[in-house]
Order: structure tokens, then sequence, then C-alpha cells
């Protein structure tokens, strides 16, 4: 089936098309509700995931909708692609937070609510009176989680940040790219995924938390800590040995051969021999070659020291044969080695397949769209995304019932632009067990 770019949808047969009732009471996550005020990438893709687990998240937009829905016009104008990517597997309201009415319905939300994500600045968070301090005295078992690029102190505390900025603080960027080039972001979000991990990470263990103690607490993530806490392999090394990380390209600076390298048909693959175990297999294969037995690469210590010497030989053997020669060859000899795919070759390839590490959402306007799996699996407990993203406002006379407002009410909140519905309803969405 053409999507609207014109291209022919992927053969859904090679995903999993989720009919899966949200009322499921096996799912971890039932009976936990989630009030999501986050925007852009990192709030928004964790609530999904927790949405995936079988939580009831609440996405509370402005009138005008989270500033991502706009970021590009994939799906049509006000549909952006980037938007369906991060924010299934939940319902949308709409409310002008601005006005006092419109804080009182949130307020109403978050008497009820478990969790409540919130991604703003921490002087912008106590100016609008959603502070942990000021929720707490509301409902205490509430799992407040804020969402920062910086943290809560310190001297960028209350500047604006986003996920390049926490990548190049870190020291990521610097690591990242050619050795003789600049500085290199990485190729995904991968500090505003990294905190969606981290954040849903810990709401679980708050949620086990206060089955002991009966109150919420709140849960911290940001950024640029998220980074540094990727560098786990690294920093201690560091700290032990003062000799300063650089750039490798796509080599490991601490183990060799570790990297991609070229066949002679211009494609590339990775040979990763992380042990001096894997280096010994790899002999046989290279004694064709030539004496590879050098000394001075008998341990991956020698072999990081003589690191140019040893890879540059290798890179002359594997011009001479095919990626795909050197693959079967390098597999057979019991050495991981894999292929380097471009995004739309990873997708048909057989162990994602295999992995049903995509899924096929069914948007009654849009048709058949994909996204990534939920990567966290159960052996008993049908998890993954439970519904495409909501449009703006979709269910917000929906939610507005459930807390409790009645018709009169509901009708003057939208009169009067303290709340929106979406203009046209899309689905019947069945909210998860709370």
């Amino acid at each position: 089936m053409p999507n609207p770019a014109g291209h022919d949808m992927p053969d859904p047969t090679h995903d999993l098309l989720f009919a899966r009732s949200p009322d499921s009471g096996t799912l971890p996550l039932s009976g936990v509700r989630v009030v999501d005020l986050t925007q852009v990438g990192a709030g928004p893709y964790c609530t999904s995931l927790l949405g995936d687990l079988g939580a009831d998240v609440i996405k509370v937009e402005p009138l005008e909708g989270d500033t991502f829905r706009y970021v590009d016009d994939a799906f049509g104008e006000g549909e952006s692609a980037y938007f369906f990517g991060v924010n299934r597997s939940k319902r949308s309201i709409a409310l002008n937070l601005r006005s006092e009415r419109g804080f009182e319905v949130l307020t109403r939300l978050l008497k009820e609510a478990d969790v409540f994500a919130v991604a703003f600045r921490p002087d912008a968070v106590r100016r609008m009176g959603m502070d942990y301090e000021s929720l707490r005295k509301i409902n205490d078992r509430l799992i407040y989680c804020s969402i920062t690029a910086f943290g809560e102190a310190g001297p960028r505390a209350h500047l604006p940040g986003m996920d390049i900025l926490a990548q190049a603080m870190s020291g990521i960027m610097g690591v990242t790219g050619e050795i003789d080039g600049g500085p290199v972001k990485v190729g995904v979000p991968i500090a505003d995924f990294v905190a969606s991990y981290l954040l849903g990470f810990g709401v679980c263990a708050a949620l086990r938390l206060r089955d002991r103690t009966g109150h919420g607490d709140k849960v911290m993530v940001n950024l640029l800590d998220g980074m540094i806490a990727s560098f786990a392999n690294y920093l201690t090394v560091y700290d032990k040995t003062c000799v300063a990380f650089r750039r490798q390209g796509g080599g490991h600076p601490q183990l060799v051969p570790y990297q991609p390298f070229l066949g002679s048909d211009g494609k590339h693959f990775v040979l990763a021999c992380m042990n001096d175990k894997f280096w010994q297999k790899m002999l046989p294969l290279l004694d064709r070659y030539g004496d590879f037995h050098d000394p001075r690469f008998a341990s991956n210590t020698g072999r990081v020291t003589h690191r140019a010497q040893l890879c540059s030989r290798l890179e002359a053997i594997f011009a001479t044969q095919p990626a795909g020669y050197w693959l079967a060859e390098i597999e057979a000899a019991g050495v991981p080695c894999g292929p380097i795919h471009a995004l739309e070759d990873a997708v048909e390839d057989p162990q994602v397949i295999a992995n049903e590490s995509l899924a096929t959402l069914n948007h009654p306007i849009h048709g058949a769209y994909r996204v990534p799996n939920n990567p966290i699996r159960f052996a008993e407990a049908l998890t993954g995304p439970r519904g495409y993203a909501p449009a703006l406002g979709e269910h917000t006379t929906e939610i507005l019932r459930e807390a409790g407002f009645d018709a009169a009410e509901i009708a003057s909140l939208t009169n009067t632009g303290i709340a929106r519905e979406a203009l046209t309803p899309r689905r019947n969405h069945t909210k998860a067990t709370s």
C-alpha cells in the first residue's frame, strides 16, 4: 500500500500488526496512570515505552500541540513522522495551562495519577507551580519525573539544552569521528533516548519503592549525566592512566582489531576481536597472507600499541576480496563479524525480522507505518505498541469525563478555550486499566 511519500509500504508480514487489548491486566504496568507533560524526544519516547508495558499514558499538550507535531510534514501539515515515531501507546488531552482553570484541570488529573513527567527548566517548573514540593502536597503517592538538559543545579541548570549539546559537553562527540577529522554527533539523538531508557528504569524503581513506603518520590534524569554514564568503560581507565582517549574513526581505543574494514566491492564490514581468544582464531585465516604471529600482536595490549602497523596489513588483505567473502570466512573461523548496514538494510536483516524488532501500526487516515518494537520482552506478557500517536486533543472529552467532569463542565472548558477536542476524532481508543 502506498504511503504519502509515494513509496510502497514494506511487506507487513515482516512486522507485528498489534491488535492487543490495552485493557489486558497481564501487562506489567497495568493500573499505572502516567500524566505526560513532556515534548520533543526524551520524555515522549520514555512515556511511550511505559505505555507499551501497560501504563495508561495521558499526554497533556498545549492547545497548539507539542512543538514536534510540526517538525516535518511527512504525514501532512501538523502530522510529523518524528512525532508519530515517539508518541505511540498514549492518549492526548489539549489544555491551556496558562489559565487558572486549565491548571486546575491538570491538578485534578494529578490527584489520581501515579506518575507525572515534566521536561521544563527548573525555574520554569517552579514558576508554573509544577515543582515536586508543590505537587506532592496534593498527591503524596505521585512519582514526579524531571527531565532536564543539564541538571537542576549548577551554572547551566537554567539554560536551554538539547541532545547535541549533551553529546558535545559530555565528550561523546569528542571521541566520535575520524582520526584526522573533527568531532561528529552520533547519528541518532542518543542523549535523548538514553535519557528515555534511564527514566523508564527510574520510574519502575520508584514504583517498587512506593510499594514499600507508601509514598512517591522524585526521579531526576538529565541528558548530560546520561552521556557521562555512557563512558563507563572509558572513564576509570582515563582516571587511572591519565591517557586521553581520542577519535578512532570506527575503531575502539581499547581493542584491536575491532573496527570496520573495506572489501574489494566497496562494502564495509566489521571485524570484532574483542579478546585474545578471537585473535587466535583469526590466525589460521590470516596465515594464508603472511606471518601474523609477531609477538607484538600476541596480546590485545600489544595490538593496541601497534594498531597502525597491524591494521594497515589487514586493510590490504581485506581489499582483495568482496565483503561477503570475508564475512563468510571470518564467521566460519568463529570470530565475531557482521555487515555494516544502512537503515534500509537493517530493517530487512533476517535477524531483525526474527527478533520482531519492528512493529506496524495502522492509522485510519495515514495507513500503516512502522516503529521500533519495544525492546523489553516478557515470556508471558504481550507487551508492545498499543496504538498509534494520538491526534491533538483526541481524548480530551474522554479524559475529562474519567476525571469526574460532567457534560456541562466539559462544554464550558471547550467553549472557553481552556480545553480543546480533536476536530476530527481519529479512533475509539480504550484506555489501559487504571
